[in-house]
Order: structure tokens, then sequence, then C-alpha cells
């Protein structure tokens, strides 16, 4: 329910937003959740870096005191990085409206202001991220859950119900920001009663600046360029193709991508597990990267199927037929780049849970040229739809890059890895082969053709893996 309910409340409110604020004030809202989400990255990498060295600890058995140390250190640094980035972002805003986005001169005073009160919540979303990363490394994955539902229910509904007090941004940006202090105070309580704060220490030590820089200074460099190129489209489409064309390639965004609380929910769990046994166990972490990219593409294949095949469709019905038309397209692309991006967590959560953020780093890096400037060419020729078209190439480079990094990692060069990303790619050139076929009968043939082997796969590795057997326990001790 923690993965469904926003998913719910999206289908839900989305055409009520758009129709309460009207198109260029939904575009600029949109933006407004991408500058929350990539403000988020002033973290520096310390959130991950204290999921990896809590784990650590944990794993050693080493004392409560060291750990609640550790702790209170890394949250007084968030705060202060917070605060810096909020300032940034306030410093930034008359640039960022005036000659990024060049918003209309009705709108541009409403904007200014908007994105001015956004800054505000910058560092309770820095220091939001510092409590996930312990929730994570205690493996409190059910509050964690719990509290992504009330986050991602209200990133839609506080913007609706605020649009009955007033069809200005800024109402919209209020609700927002406080949602984002109730979330907050939520992982502040779930924090508490962890008790991993218990311990009496002090509320800083430098001890532990040298270890979170060591792992989160690499982190920084991933969390600059990886929110950039997952953000900076929207941005682009703004300035190129004007504020209300981002609705044409946001609005789907924000269906597709709900895809992604799978393989984030799996790596999450994963994560701290990587953590504890990359060096000890590494044939436990090779099975567990290798089960962990299985289930995601088995999850998420038939759902990618049926947005694709039937976008127009869901589209027109959803948001009428001019996004049925402009948008279809998008989401066949998007799609594509999801699902290798949903095998990607996995794989990216195993290489930096052995410590080796630094690659990472590098990877994207390499990667942020080449995909600005294939954005560019294709944002020309192909309007939004370009946009996704970079996306998801530049998506299959990173997971492509990624498994190398892993195999190279790995001591034994597990060439199940390799086994891995060929079954990736096959899953995403059939999706866009369905997404590209536009006679109903062929797709349909193709549909029909797909799901025996679909199932067959399903059903060999649950047996594999033993689920069926488990579930036959579960079923028996229930009847009884």
């Amino acid at each position: 329910m923690g993965n469904v309910l926003p998913l719910l409340a999206g289908l839900t409110l989305f055409p009520m937003i758009i129709s309460a604020y009207g198109l260029e004030r939904f575009g600029l809202l949109t933006l407004a959740w991408s500058l929350v989400g990539y403000f988020g990255l002033f973290d520096l990498g310390l959130s991950r870096a204290l999921t990896q060295q809590v784990s650590m600890l944990l794993a050693r058995e080493e004392d409560a005191i060291d750990i609640a140390e550790l702790v209170r250190t890394s949250f007084r640094l968030m705060w202060i990085l917070g605060l810096f980035g909020g300032a940034v972002l306030w410093l930034a805003v008359p640039f960022i409206v005036t000659n990024v986005l060049h918003v209309s001169v009705l709108l541009r005073a409403e904007t200014l202001l908007a994105f001015s009160v956004l800054s505000i919540s910058i560092p309770i979303v820095v220091h939001t991220s510092a409590l996930r990363g312990i929730l994570e490394s205690l493996h409190l994955f059910k509050e964690a859950s719990l509290i992504r539902m009330v986050m991602g229910v209200g990133t839609f509904l506080g913007p609706f119900l605020a649009s009955f007090f007033s069809k200005s941004l800024v109402g919209a940006i209020y609700a927002l920001i406080l949602v984002r202090i109730i979330v907050w105070i939520l992982h502040v309580v779930c924090v508490k009663r962890s008790d991993i704060l218990n311990p009496i220490t002090a509320s800083f030590h430098r001890r532990w600046i040298k270890p979170l820089f060591q792992f989160g200074s690499w982190m920084t460099l991933s969390n600059i360029i990886g929110p950039l190129m997952v953000y900076l489209d929207r941005f682009v489409i703004a300035s190129m193709l004007g504020v209300a064309s981002v609705a044409y390639y946001v609005a789907p965004y924000e269906v597709v991508t709900k895809l992604l609380v799978v393989p984030v929910a799996i790596s999450g769990v994963l994560f701290p597990l990587f953590s504890q046994h990359f060096s000890s166990q590494p044939n436990i972490v090779i099975n567990m990267l290798d089960k962990g990219v299985r289930y995601v593409l088995l999850l998420l294949f038939p759902a990618s199927i049926i947005l694709v095949a039937f976008s127009p469709q869901w589209l027109g019905l959803w948001l009428g037929s001019s996004f049925s038309l402009e948008s279809s397209g998008v989401v066949t692309w998007l799609v594509a780049g999801v699902l290798v991006n949903s095998a990607a967590q996995i794989v990216f959560a195993k290489v930096q849970g052995a410590g080796r953020s630094d690659l990472t780093a590098k990877l994207h890096l390499l990667e942020l040229l080449p995909y600005l400037l294939l954005l560019w060419i294709l944002l020309k020729e192909y309007g939004v739809v370009g946009a996704a078209m970079a996306w998801c190439v530049r998506a299959s480079v990173d997971f492509l890059g990624l498994v190398y990094i892993a195999y190279r990692l790995h001591f034994k060069r597990d060439k199940r890895l390799w086994n891995l990303a060929f079954f990736t790619l096959a899953s995403v050139l059939t999706v866009l082969l369905i997404g590209i076929v536009k006679n109903h009968q062929i797709k349909l043939v193709i549909l029909i053709f797909l799901t025996l082997p679909y199932i067959w796969l399903s059903l060999l590795q649950v047996h594999t893996d033993g689920v069926t057997v488990s579930i036959r326990r579960y079923l028996g001790k229930t009847i009884k």
C-alpha cells in the first residue's frame, strides 16, 4: 500500500490539479517538485554514507555509544549543509526564473515568490534524508515505506487542497512544505523509537567526519550529476519548448516512474546487506544481486508492457485527447528507461555497498556531457518525445557501465552479471517494440506470444527459490 496509494493519488488528482492551476502553473509546480528533489543533493552523500557506516558498525557489533555519536555528528552536519543549500536556492531563484525558465510576465512575480519560499524546505529535506538513512541501516523498512506513502500522497494532495483557497502557485508551495514538515516529524519519531540515540554522547565529534566524507565525497559528485541528469530534461524542455510543454512530459513521467518504487524498495533492503557481506561472503552478495535484478524485472515487465501497449487509451481517459497525442510516444521511451534503470538500481546498490562510490561518481561524470548533447539534439528533432528518448539511452548506458564495474569488483568475475545484462536489455527492446508497432493486430499477437514465456520464467524463478514451498506452508497454516 505504501507504493500503490501514491500512484492512485497521482492518477486521481493530476487532472484536477491541471484543471485548477492551468497548464503553465502546473508545469511550474512540477519544476518545484524537481528543485526540492535536486537540492536534496546538499546532503553531500552523507545520508548514504551514514547508512553504510551504521550498517558496518552494527555488523561488527560495535559499541552503541560510538554508533549514537556517529548519528548525532551526521545530523549536525546535515543541518549545516541543508541551511547552505537553502541559501543557494534562494539566491539562484531570480536567475532560474528569469534566464532559464523564461516565465511569462504575468506569472513572473508569483513564481519568484513561490520558488523563494520553496528554499525554506531544503534544510528539512536534507535532514530527512539522514533520518531515512538510519531507518534503512536498522532495517526498519515497514516504517520507511509508510512514511514514503504519506509523502507520495501528500505531494499531490497538498497542492490540490491548496487550490480550494487560492489558485496561486505560492499556496501550492506552502502545501508542499507542510507535507515535508510532516514527513520529517514522522522520521524523527521513528528514529527516536528505535533507541539508537539512547546512549548519552557528545552532539558532535570530529573523528566521524573523515569516514563519512571518505564515502560521501564521491557520493556528492554522484548526487550532483545523477539528479542533474534526472531533472535537467524538464528545465531544458521549459527553456526550449516553453513551460506548458513540460506538462506533456512530466504527467506521464510521474506515473511511469512510480514503477521505480519496486527497485528502490529492494535496493534499500539490499544495500545494508551488500555493505555487511561484500568482503566476507562475496558469493552471498552475487546471489542477492542476481535475485534482486531478476525479481525486479519479473515484477515490472507486465506493468511496463501494459503501460506502453495501451498508452494512447489511458492517457486519453486520464488527461484528455491532447495528452494522448503528445505524450504516448513519451510513455514508450520512459517506460523502457525505467525498466533498465530499475535493474541498474540493484547493481548501483551493490557497487556502493562495496564502498566504491568513487566509481559510480566517475561513471556519472563520463555520462553527463554526452547526455546533454544528445538531449539537445533529440529535443530539437523530436520535441518532448526526444527528451524521453535521451533519458532512455542514458539509463541504458548507465546500466551497462554499472554491470561492468560490478563485474570488475567481484572477486570471481561472475558471468551471471552479463546474463543479467542480456536479460534486462532484451526486456527493454521488447517494450520498445510494443510501443513502436502501431498495428493493433500485430501488437496483440506479440502480447500473446510474450505471455507464455513470461509465465514460464516467473514460475521457474519462484520454484527455484523455494517461494512456492513457502506459499504452500503459509496457506496450510492459514487453513488449519
